[in-house]
């Protein structure tokens, strides 16, 4: 991983302004407009884009927050496995929690269960903390039927 901060400070700069105020205006439930500010600062991130981190990921899982929260999984898709592979350590469980999450939601429970144990396998419960409650429940009830 390369940080941006270092190699170019004033483009980090300008990207993180960016990811801030679209940040700010998807607080404000601005979706519209804080999804356009996101695409800018994609769009300004240098190729490869999920080489710089932590703005990568921060980029990334802006995307993935937006359409999912919006109900919009399948947009979500892409970004969760965006801020997936652009991860920079194997034991962060985010990411795995997040794909699970969109293939439950899109009503695909084996490719869920898939993403849900691997994050079960390097944090336990606690990988699924700060998310609804359901998401555990479904892995821990496939768990006990076969898997």
């Amino acid at each position: 991983m390369k940080d941006l901060a270092d190699e170019n400070p004033t483009l980090a700069d300008k990207i993180m302004a960016i990811m801030a105020s679209g940040n700010d205006l998807d607080e404000q439930n601005k979706k519209v407009e804080a999804k356009a500010l996101y695409q800018q600062a994609w769009d300004l991130l240098p190729e490869p884009k999920l080489e710089w981190s932590p703005l990568s990921s921060w980029v990334t899982g802006s995307f993935f927050n937006l359409h999912f929260d919006n109900g919009d999984f399948k947009a979500a898709e892409p970004w969760a496995q965006k801020t997936l592979d652009g991860r920079e350590s194997d034991i962060d469980t985010g990411p795995l929690i997040n794909l699970g999450m969109v293939f439950f939601e899109l009503g695909k429970p084996t490719e869920a269960y898939k993403y849900f144990d691997e994050a079960h396998g390097f944090g336990k419960a606690r990988a699924f903390q700060e998310r609804p409650k359901k998401y555990l429940n479904f892995y821990l009830d496939e768990k006990k039927k076969s898997h």
